[in-house]
């Protein structure tokens, strides 16, 4: 919890020494919650997110989007699930998939 906490402050407001308090362009509004029905690590992954922007004193409006709903053109769809983007990069790192993309298993 602590490292995606960390990494997501670290996209928002960069790395380096701590902000006294963030910035005000750090926003959620740029940030989606990738997952798929039947997907077991959903709920954790969304409580931690939730407690890390709380932690943040920001806002739970981010995107939550289905994977499954995405257009067979949206690399989006190509990631594991969950997975947590913000402005369209993975906040673990993971490059972008590309199309065609395998079906999820």
């Amino acid at each position: 919890m602590v490292a995606c906490g960390v990494l997501f402050a670290c996209s928002l407001v960069g790395c380096g020494s701590p902000p006294q308090s963030l910035p005000e362009k750090a926003t959620t509004k740029d940030l989606v919650f990738l997952t798929r029905e039947g997907c077991v690590n959903t709920v954790t992954m969304r409580a931690n997110l939730d407690e890390a922007l709380k932690t943040l004193a920001l806002p739970n409006d981010y995107q939550f989007i289905d994977a499954d709903t995405l257009a067979s053109s949206d690399p989006r769809g190509g990631y594991g699930t969950p997975t947590v983007l913000h402005k369209g990069q993975d906040l673990f790192g993971m490059e972008e998939p590309p199309i065609p993309h395998p079906p999820a298993t």
